[in-house]
């Protein structure tokens, strides 16, 4: 009788945990002291998100280097000619979308620390030898490296967030990791204008701006392997209590589903789901803007007139925006419960800014446009992947999801080098025009996404009204009459 407690109590009891989400009777979660609670999530944000921050930064900061090696000389230095440097960009993807999936699905099996903490040393090492390359054939072959070690840090963080975290924590905890891109972006900039009059033991700037950030990458990654904690209901940075709270946390939400047991016919059942598909077209749709703005605004920024270095710092401001803008459209998502109004919005404010870029010749103009771009430059992919993660239960089939999603959305980065050539620079018409039309697309589809699963979720709730809840399964499934979809 000592567990038992008055209705008030009740309440603030279970006031943290995300009523939606639950599948047990509600009488068991006043076991659940919220104070412990909100304790225990507070730490399993600082180390968790703490890393893969870390990890999102430096892989940023890894990737996006390229495009601020553009405007220091690397294409004179290697001798490019053509579209060979559009071509660099692309064949990053080649490994970076086949590894997505596969390394996302192993995540759980080969433990998210070790994996994580492998992949962060190999691509720190595959930057720090891009500084060293002579031609076109071996910036090639790191390009090619450096996108499978990568390619399991974005899938694989959006898989273990969406086995933590509920419903109503997920945007807010992707903003957290997606706004590092926009900080490295930031610092990027700083980091290669400071680089810029380094000529020193032979090399050129742009290799040590590879050099620099191989190293600072290398020396970071044992503290994941160190840090990051197996198990969250387990974490040695937790006490007894808190470690009892996650652990409810887990019972209470089963659509978290830890103790998932991999089969194929959950892997498999990813690709009989519709929604599968409309995610797919969303990212990438989304992810053309995304990788076109992060890898080739140095060189938008000096065909306005702007020298290198210039051109570099004047991409800190908006990166420094994207990142405030992602956080307060993160926090009304959250808190308004809904993906679909604001992933449309800031995709309306990627199409006005590509529309200003392509109408006017003003200098002070098209750099107004890029803070409109940056408004859904990260939010617009981090709420797709948000939406998608609320919408698939089960570790396996959400995580499958997330990696195959991914892949498909990065494919669109191998049409960035194809469209943003040299050749279309610094105006890239062609690029500006295909990134409006896809942008279109998206919030098309996006609306017609949020209308079908609202139309989904009441039809669900007209048939609970005349036939009452089902007995509890087993193997929970969104595809349950119980599950109710994120809009």
């Amino acid at each position: 009788m000592s567990d038992l407690k008055t209705p008030m109590e009740e309440k603030q009891a279970t006031s943290s945990i995300d009523v939606a989400d639950d599948t047990v009777h509600s009488a068991s979660l006043a076991i659940i002291d919220p104070a412990v609670q909100k304790s225990a999530i507070f730490k399993i944000d600082v180390a968790v998100l703490g890393c893969f921050g870390l990890m999102y930064f430096l892989a940023n900061l890894d990737r996006n280097n390229l495009g601020q090696s553009e405007v220091m000389g690397l294409p004179e230095d290697l001798g490019l000619v053509g579209n060979e440097f559009g071509n660099a960009v692309t064949v990053f993807y080649a490994t970076y979308v086949a590894f997505e999936t596969p390394l996302t699905i192993a995540m759980k099996r080969v433990g998210a620390k070790n994996l994580l903490a492998l992949c962060m040393l190999g691509w720190g090492a595959v930057c720090l030898g891009t500084g060293f390359v002579k031609n076109i054939n071996q910036l090639y072959a790191c390009r090619v490296l450096l996108g499978m070690f990568e390619a399991g840090l974005i899938p694989c963080i959006n898989a273990y967030i969406g086995m933590v975290y509920l419903k109503s924590e997920l945007t807010m905890r992707s903003a957290v990791y997606y706004c590092f891109s926009a900080i490295a972006g930031a610092f990027g900039g700083l980091l290669a204008a400071a680089v810029s009059h380094v000529h020193t033991g032979g090399l050129s700037s742009w290799s040590w701006l590879f050099i620099i950030e191989g190293i600072i990458t290398i020396s970071l990654s044992p503290l994941i392997f160190f840090i990051f904690p197996s198990d969250p209901r387990s974490a040695w940075f937790l006490n007894d209590a808190e470690r009892n709270v996650m652990r409810l946390r887990y019972e209470h939400n089963r659509h978290l589903a830890i103790e998932d047991t991999f089969s194929w016919k959950k892997v498999l059942s990813t690709f009989k789901d519709v929604k599968t598909y409309i995610h797919c077209v969303i990212e990438f749709s989304v992810d053309i803007s995304l990788f076109s703005m992060s890898t080739f605004m140095p060189s938008i920024i000096k065909g306005m007139g702007f020298t290198s270095v210039h051109a570099q710092l004047l991409t800190v401001p908006v990166y420094v925006w994207s990142a405030i803008a992602f956080f307060i459209i993160a926090f009304l998502s959250d808190r308004h419960g809904i993906r679909s109004a604001y992933l449309v919005g800031a995709s309306f404010a990627v199409l006005i800014g590509n529309i200003m870029l392509l109408a006017t010749d003003n200098v002070a103009t098209r750099y107004v446009a890029l803070f409109f771009l940056a408004v859904g430059m990260y939010s617009t992919s981090g709420l797709d992947i948000t939406w998608l993660n609320g919408n698939f239960a089960g570790h396996f089939k959400r995580s499958t999801a997330v990696g195959f999603v991914l892949s498909v959305g990065n494919t669109s980065g191998v049409l960035t080098g194809q469209i943003f050539t040299s050749q279309s620079a610094p105006r890239y018409f062609k690029g500006i025009k295909i990134t409006l039309g896809f942008t279109a697309v998206a919030i098309v589809v996006a609306t017609l996404y949020a209308v079908g699963l609202h139309h989904v979720n009441k039809k669900r709730d007209e048939l609970i009204a005349a036939n009452g809840e089902p007995q509890e399964k087993k193997d929970i499934s969104d595809l349950d009459v119980t599950f109710r979809y994120t809009l």
